[in-house]
């Protein structure tokens, strides 16, 4: 065997390509490059490629996938059309179904609220035709109101008392005076009077109770049908320089259109008071009334 020669037939020594029975397929006329023949295998031997086999077996060529290709790679393959505006993809129905949830939740809170309404008259009714309704009690804050009414009403300063009055019954007659009701017009219940009626030393003494000392006015309520009669008298056992003057101011001549009221500032002490009015020279009179009043 000569170098370069390894057993294997060798193509044509007319072959301008010696190296064409690699690609050349099996058959070809003389004409053409032939195929080599096939001698024993030998790493030597030249195949083309992918044509190698494993055990007897053609060997494994990969063939191109259009499905890998790119589009402009294809035959025929239409060319790519340009990029329009993009078309926004339909909103899902996921909106339409927080819709319905809200309104089935709306639903039910009415049907709630109607169930309540239905319930609460029915019991009211029941109340109405069956035992009665117990008396409503007193809030709290009624009861606080009328507690602070009450508070009012210990706050509120006290009235003063009513100062002394005294009548043919409430005072002490000596000297003659006397408890009459023969003349007309007086004011008294009963219609009685105290009759002086010119009764020399005809005494009367008032004693009472005064809340607080001070200047006061003494009132006489009396009747007379001539001037110039006076009563004398004293406070606390101090005898007055002014008479009682008990006029008839009318000058009627009539007893029952002739009763009057005079008075004199007094000066009294708080707690127990005496006044003492006694007839002097002329004392053709009646009295029905005597009273303290505040000095105006």
């Amino acid at each position: 065997m000569t170098a370069g020669n390894n057993g294997g037939a060798m193509p044509p020594d007319n072959d301008d390509d010696p190296f064409g029975y690699l690609y050349r397929p099996d058959g070809q006329s003389s004409g053409q490059a032939a195929s080599p023949s096939r001698g024993p295998a030998s790493y030597h031997n030249v195949r083309p490629v992918g044509e190698r086999t494993f055990g007897g077996q053609q060997g494994y060529r990969p063939q191109p996938d259009a499905r890998y290709a790119a589009p402009e790679a294809q035959v025929g393959a239409p060319a790519p059309a340009p990029a329009g505006p993009r078309r926004a993809a339909p909103e899902p129905p996921r909106r339409n179904g927080l819709l319905i949830g809200a309104i089935a939740v709306v639903l039910a809170v009415v049907a709630g609220v109607g169930a309540a309404i239905l319930f609460s008259s029915g019991g009211e009714e029941e109340t109405a035709g069956g035992d009665p309704t117990p008396a409503p009690t007193a809030t709290e804050d009624e009861e606080n109101a009328e507690g602070s009414e009450g508070d009012d009403d210990e706050n509120e300063p006290e009235e003063p008392e009513a100062l002394p009055t005294a009548g043919p019954a409430d005072v002490e007659l000596s000297g003659g005076a006397a408890i009459e009701s023969e003349l007309p017009g007086a004011s008294t219940e009963d219609g009685s009077y105290i009759a002086i009626l010119g009764r020399q030393d005809a005494t009367i003494t008032w004693t009472f109770e005064l809340p607080e000392g001070g200047s006061y006015e003494l009132f006489t309520e009396y009747a007379t049908v001539s001037d110039g009669q006076t009563m004398s008298f004293s406070v606390n056992g101090t005898p007055r320089d002014d008479a009682i003057d008990t006029r008839d101011y009318g000058g009627t001549g009539d007893w029952e259109s002739s009763w009057y009221d005079t008075y004199n500032y007094v000066d009294l002490t708080e707690g127990t008071n005496t006044i003492q009015l006694t007839c002097g020279d002329s004392c053709d009179i009646a009295i029905q009334r005597l009273s303290i009043r505040e000095r105006g």
